[in-house]
């Protein structure tokens, strides 16, 4: 007999974004197998073995999955979805099943290039004690998950999209301060509250990464918005910025641009630890 509940998550050939429903399947602690959809699928369980049993205590024709998540699309004709039927397995489709994981959740969606190992839209959320929960892919293609107690969930905008279409999941947040904006003055970035520039919260120094300008104060607009509050906001942005310069340096290395000085690096860090 299957000792306990064991997923057969089915998707589509030549596509590789299932990689991130596993990590979060994985990261929930379940048993999962994969296989590709195909017409021509054989179905064979034979070969499945359970850690730590001994072969004599289980029936090797028993072995395989107690329940079917499906990629959207992915037909009732199927082998394994014919395989489960046969059975009476549970079959769900992943947006259902992503829709009732995340009915009480706040998806955020972001884009990436915004931050380093982490978007910094989770940056900001965790100095602010939020607590955000992670999916995310890291330059090297890997997925990683992080399930936290708060209620927001930071994911990949493209992912979002090109898996689920305009497809919503979770509730939508409550937003604070709807109608903040920023504006350069000179030599900073300052944000306010509102359009009409009443409500002054802070200012900052430019990133020093002119790519990447505009997207670092959308971020921080964002993050207005959901009620973080500016400290918390500043203390992210100025660790975010010490990476930008350090990394920067990195890349200076060998070329004939001039490093960034170390006693700018350790202002920024005392500003960061304010």
């Amino acid at each position: 007999m299957w000792p306990k509940r064991k997923i057969l998550l089915l998707v589509p050939r030549d596509r590789d974004e299932w990689q991130g429903i596993l990590s979060l399947l994985n990261a929930l602690h379940r048993d999962v197998i994969v296989r590709e959809a195909s017409p021509e699928a054989s179905v064979d369980w034979a070969d499945g073995t359970i850690p730590g049993l001994e072969e004599e205590l289980y029936d090797a024709s028993d072995a395989g999955p107690t329940e079917i998540l499906y990629w959207p699309g992915i037909p009732q004709e199927d082998p394994h979805r014919q395989w489960g039927l046969s059975r009476g397995l549970m079959q769900t489709e992943l947006t259902e099943f992503l829709h009732r994981y995340w009915e009480e959740e706040i998806i955020l969606p972001v884009n990436s290039g915004v931050g380093d190992d982490e978007p910094f839209l989770w940056k900001i959320l965790d100095c602010a004690g939020f607590e955000p929960s992670l999916l995310w892919q890291t330059e090297e293609g890997q997925w990683e998950v992080r399930i936290n107690n708060g209620l927001h969930w930071i994911i990949p905008e493209s992912w979002l999209t090109g898996c689920w279409g305009h497809k919503r999941f979770g509730r939508r947040p409550q937003l604070v301060l709807t109608e903040s904006c920023w504006v350069c003055q000179g030599e900073q970035v300052e944000f306010y509250g509102d359009k009409d520039r009443f409500e002054y919260l802070g200012d900052v120094a430019p990133c020093g990464n002119k790519p990447l300008d505009d997207a670092v104060y959308t971020v921080v607009l964002q993050a207005l918005q959901l009620g973080v509050p500016w400290r918390s906001i500043r203390r992210a942005y100025d660790m975010m910025n010490i990476r930008w310069y350090t990394n920067d340096m990195a890349r200076d290395e060998g070329t004939d641009r001039a490093p960034v000085p170390s006693a700018e690096i350790e202002y920024l860090a005392y500003r960061g630890a304010g």
